[in-house]
């Protein structure tokens, strides 16, 4: 009961010391505990689309969004730990147990917090992707942290749109606000600097590796909970510098997204408009 409420809450406490690596043999464990991350980090509004999906009938771009980017943001993390890690942290388990655990570990990266392995052990790449799901966390309005998954996908759209030299952003048909592609764009910058200002207040105060110092960071912003052994090395003022990143992950993206969408006058009418060089 505990470990499902856990899960679906996608809150990542166990009530083992080392998390859910007693299970790592045990898919069926695995595989229902990730079904709950998975409905927990998708949100309520999404969840209540899915009939609609397997209908083919209508659903809102919100909706549609949040199951592309969250599918393609299982799968691809899954398939990089598998291969990254097949003959490292996985090494030991057999074929199927390898795949299970780098599925899992896919599914609680991003939002819950749960390990099926010594997270310790990983490669250096695989500790990269993972500060990045991290930074993403799960959809909005969901339990997750993070920038949230639509916001990820509207800037990738949003990439996408200049490449092509198009006007606006487009998704299934429809265009996306510029008003909203400007708010993911301040989100995701405000989560960075915060995440960098964050980075290197723990690298002045702590003697940890830089790496392992933002895994801890981006862990405590996108609420996720992770670590990689830093945790353990944090003295009293490196835990206060946790805690605060803990309570601005989580409390940071709501406040940011009230203000930004209050209405605001604008700026002028008729103002001239110019070109500036980027890139």
């Amino acid at each position: 009961m505990f470990t499902s409420i856990s899960a679906f809450c996608n809150a990542g406490f166990a009530l083992q010391s080392d998390s859910l690596v007693g299970y790592q043999t045990n898919p069926g464990v695995l595989h229902v505990v990730s079904g709950l991350i998975i409905f927990g980090g998708l949100g309520p509004a999404v969840l209540l689309a899915a009939p609609r999906l397997v209908r083919g009938g209508y659903m809102s771009l919100h909706a549609r969004l949040s199951w592309v980017t969250a599918a393609v943001l299982l799968v691809l993390p899954a398939l990089f730990i598998a291969g990254a890690e097949w003959g490292n942290a996985l090494a030991g388990l057999s074929t199927a147990d390898r795949v299970h655990n780098a599925w899992f570990q896919s599914v609680t990266l991003r939002t819950a917090g749960f390990n099926s392995i010594d997270l310790a052990a990983l490669n250096p790449a695989t500790v990269l992707m993972m500060i990045l799901m991290m930074f993403i966390g799960g959809g909005p309005g969901s339990t997750a942290g993070g920038i949230k998954t639509t916001t990820a996908a509207i800037l990738f759209l949003a990439v996408i749109a200049a490449v092509r030299g198009q006007e606006h952003a487009e998704a299934f048909g429809r265009r996306i606000p510029t008003g909203t592609v400007y708010r993911a764009v301040a989100i995701t910058t405000v989560g960075g600097l915060v995440a960098f200002v964050a980075a290197v207040g723990v690298l002045l105060t702590q003697a940890m590796p830089p790496l392992v110092a933002l895994f801890e960071v981006v862990s405590a912003l996108g609420t996720v909970g992770l670590t990689t052994g830093g945790t353990s090395l944090l003295d009293e003022v490196g835990k206060v510098l946790i805690i605060i990143c803990m309570f601005m992950g989580r409390v940071g993206p709501l406040t940011l997204f009230l203000l930004l969408n209050e209405a605001r006058a604008s700026a002028g009418p008729g103002l001239p408009e110019e070109n500036v060089p980027v890139g």
